[in-house]
């Protein structure tokens, strides 16, 4: 079977919890591959207190399996990721370094490698003197996964973090278990029948002691509309409403509001077009 990777695990539940749930007022994303496989991708967004967020990358192929991708948002942040895959059958490797107009430089490196039946990936960050190292791996059989996760600190080589998951992916439907530190836990559900998709999230919190929970319905009737709705613990209310007003341009107004305080609510509306 083929696995993702750790950190996408329970990515069919957050898509269901997070897509197209936009507040701002405005908000615009463009996707367009363009000549010799170049991609070109544009996002930005206003609320209603004027403040604007952009973010533009381009990615184009220097030669099979080569790819650099250069980003820069709003703030004059530079970044530039050179992936190299399946050199070696499976395996993918990323080199990123960042700059911002504060003179703030980063590098990161990934390497991944990819198997019927394993999925493992290492991330060192080099944001100090001292990187940190974030290691994980994957590994199913007919549908049943486990896979841990650990972030170690260089300095001292102390454990920041580790993750321990168990999951079970079937026909339409998902659902994995997290296990951090030894003391919080989150578990999510997936399950998508004809035209309703279904996601849950609850997660406990070992030191507050503080449950957080989240559920979110789709139904999309055909491949032109969607309508969304989100509910948490706290009272709050998400909706949102897409409609394909032209092959290619998807328009989507949402609503948000808290029924647990005298906030006002919050509406958005984005445009998403990609060719």
């Amino acid at each position: 079977m083929s696995l993702s990777s750790f950190g996408d695990l329970g990515k069919a539940v957050k898509d269901v919890l997070t897509q197209h749930f936009k507040t701002s007022i405005f908000n615009f994303d463009y996707k367009s591959k363009i000549e010799n496989n170049v991609g070109v991708h544009v996002e930005c967004s206003c609320d209603e207190y004027s403040q604007t967020a952009a973010v533009g990358d381009i990615t184009f192929r220097l030669a099979d399996g080569i790819f650099v991708k250069t980003t820069i948002d709003n703030n004059m942040k530079l970044t530039n990721d050179v992936e190299i895959s399946e050199k070696i059958l499976g395996t993918k490797h990323n080199i990123a370094c960042s700059f911002d107009k504060e003179g703030e430089k980063n590098l990161k490196l990934k390497s991944c490698l990819k198997q019927n039946h394993v999925n493992a990936d290492i991330e060192v960050d080099f944001a100090s003197r001292f990187p940190c190292a974030v290691g994980s791996v994957v590994l199913g059989e007919k549908g049943y996964l486990a896979g841990a996760q650990l972030s170690v600190d260089t300095n001292g080589f102390e454990v920041k973090e580790y993750v321990y998951s168990l999951g079970y992916i079937g026909k339409g439907f998902q659902l994995h278990g997290f296990l951090t530190n030894h003391r919080d836990i989150n578990v999510k559900f997936y399950q998508s029948r004809s035209y309703v998709d279904i996601g849950f999230n609850i997660n406990w919190n070992g030191s507050s002691k503080i449950t957080s929970l989240c559920a979110a319905v789709a139904y999309k009737p055909d491949n032109d509309t969607f309508l969304k709705a989100r509910v948490d613990e706290c009272g709050g209310i998400n909706l949102a409403y897409g409609i394909q007003v032209i092959p290619g341009a998807l328009l989507t107004i949402t609503a948000k509001t808290v029924m647990s305080s005298n906030r006002i609510s919050s509406y958005g509306m984005c445009l998403e077009i990609e060719k």
